[in-house]
């Protein structure tokens, strides 16, 4: 029974995690250039390594693995016939291929006797640099490693900044749109915002967060019902295959399984498309009502924001 518990709290953990890195950027981090020409290839690899966890540890990213980026890597170099991938171009193109939102690189250049670390995050969508970070050492790694917890930090703070200007301007410009506005007083014509459409934009936003959750949750749930289902067809075949003493407790315990993971599964079926609705509906609030006096009565127009 201990080891049904914790694979069902295996599974859990599995598809909250998968839920919950659905929004993440997706970010791949290049191995590094060395301009200097001072530092070995382990020392280098080291350094990516270094940079990758501390973005990780950060928890503001999905960070493609290491294995899965050097499998790609192997795979376009046979295409390209190249044998690295540390130019800018190059890199790009790599990000593509893992399917990347963006991709963080690095180059280490030595001016005398400082060396230069400077990383750019690129937007592969844009192909271009949107968040740069450069840091100095005297060459030792144990300097290096803190130029690389100083660059990290830098990327995560700059990028953050920028989404929240982001959302800044998006608010203002959405603001403006719901605005008063009078026209000419000779005709009798006016126009005005709904008096409550502060608190329909309000609503539809919390509306848009509660359908991703409900979807995130749906989606969570068709994994946990279909690892229920499963776990409960194992025990089942394993307690057909024993015949021992334990056989009357995993014929129970896969009963229960396959009792609960199918209406796990069912529910999440029904709670996922719900939420991809309420989130989609969301987007469409009321925007403005325009009334314009006419002789035989008035003609309106009413607005909405997509």
């Amino acid at each position: 029974m201990k080891k049904i518990c914790f694979a069902l709290a295996l599974i859990c953990a599995f598809f909250k995690m998968f839920a919950d890195d659905g929004d993440k950027l997706r970010l791949a981090v290049m191995e590094f250039e060395d301009r200097s020409g001072t530092l070995s290839k382990q020392v280098l690899e080291d350094a990516t390594e270094y940079l990758r966890g501390a973005l990780i540890s950060a928890n503001k990213y999905t960070v493609i693995a290491t294995e899965r980026q050097n499998q790609t890597m192997i795979k376009e170099m046979k295409k390209e016939s190249y044998k690295e991938c540390n130019d800018k171009n190059c890199q790009i193109r790599l990000g593509q291929a893992l399917s990347a939102d963006t991709i963080l690189r690095t180059t280490i250049t030595r001016l005398g006797q400082t060396f230069v670390i400077a990383s750019e995050l690129i937007d592969l969508e844009k192909e271009a640099t949107v968040v740069g970070a450069r840091e100095k050492y005297d060459g030792t790694e144990e300097s290096l490693s803190i130029a690389l917890d100083n660059i990290a930090e830098k990327v995560i703070t700059a990028y953050e900044s920028i989404q929240n200007e982001g959302k800044s301007k998006s608010e203002e410009t959405s603001n403006k749109e719901n605005g008063y506005s009078k026209g000419s007083s000779d005709q009798n014509n006016y126009q005005t915002p709904v008096q409550n459409n502060k608190m329909s934009v309000a609503e539809a936003q919390e509306n848009l967060e509660s359908g991703r959750r409900l979807k995130k949750a749906g989606l969570a749930m068709l994994g946990i019902g279909t690892g229920l289902t499963t776990l409960g067809i194992i025990l089942m075949v394993s307690a057909t295959m024993s015949g021992d003493d334990d056989e009357d407790a995993l014929i129970a315990s896969g009963i229960t399984m396959l009792s609960i993971g199918p209406v796990v599964f069912t529910t999440g079926v029904i709670m996922a498309p719900i939420g991809a609705v309420r989130e989609k509906r969301a987007k469409v609030y009321l925007n403005s009502l325009s009334v314009v006096p006419t002789k035989g009565g008035a003609y309106a127009s009413v607005g909405f924001s997509f």
